[in-house]
């Protein structure tokens, strides 16, 4: 679903539900660039004015009234993400922090 197409559907009424998924494409918070290695679906969602956008195999939401911020803020977590379990040296991660890392090293290439 298109971006406007999306909007448009959020203007049309204040509670709207519905799920989406949408392939997550390469994004980049501040210098760094993350491309996915597989194909990873965003899951959308809009509810009474707030978009929820999800990246189910993390885990990991973030929600603002508006789509692009939600969008960006969720970003900016997996980039935490990638700097707290990633770039972490391993033998200060418990068994959990290596599962994390482990996950987001399958799931993304960074630049």
């Amino acid at each position: 679903m298109q971006q406007a197409e999306l909007e448009r559907m959020a203007a049309q009424s204040s509670t709207i539900e519905f799920y989406e998924r949408h392939p997550l494409q390469e994004f980049a918070v501040s210098t760094r660039k993350f491309l996915p290695l597989r194909i990873i679906n965003l899951q959308v969602d809009y509810d009474d004015g707030l978009w929820i956008v999800t990246l189910p195999p993390l885990d990991a939401a973030a929600s603002s009234q508006d789509f692009q911020e939600a969008r960006q803020m969720l970003f900016e977590y997996i980039d935490f993400l990638w700097n707290e379990y990633v770039l972490c040296p391993e033998e200060e991660l418990g068994e959990t922090g290596k599962m994390q890392r482990d996950l987001l090293l399958e799931l993304f290439s960074v630049g």
